[in-house]
């Protein structure tokens, strides 16, 4: 049987996609929901193949520093990346995701609403 792959989830995610990760990987949970510092996500780049943070993680240079890593994607959860220094992961060959696009209605939707409040009557 194939050892199924090691994957940390930083953040809490919805219920119903950490029982999906649960049942297709060796996932571990941040059940405390708190963000992670730097020693505990340097070391989670060492120990799992996987690393899905949130825009809550820093991944600076720093924690990509002195190699040995075993992580091959960080599968962020979320539209921005800017919190993940894409060109140190870039370097140990780690890909970056990240789910463009997932807040672009309801971003539109907040606004036009905010529009309607301040319009005047008539």
């Amino acid at each position: 049987m194939t050892e199924k792959p090691r994957i940390l989830v930083t953040r809490r995610w919805p219920d119903a996609v950490e029982r999906v990760l649960a049942e297709r990987f060796e996932a571990s949970f941040n059940t405390s929901d708190v963000a992670m510092d730097a020693n505990a996500l340097s070391g989670a780049l060492r120990s799992f193949d996987a690393v899905l943070p949130t825009v809550s993680d820093r991944l600076p240079a720093s924690l990509f520093d002195g190699g040995d890593l075993r992580t091959r994607i960080l599968g962020n959860f979320g539209v921005g990346y800017n919190h993940i220094d894409i060109a140190a992961a870039g370097h140990y060959g780690i890909t970056v995701t990240n789910t463009p696009g997932v807040l672009t209605d309801c971003t539109a939707d907040i606004a036009m609403s905010l529009l309607l409040s301040i319009a005047p009557d008539g």
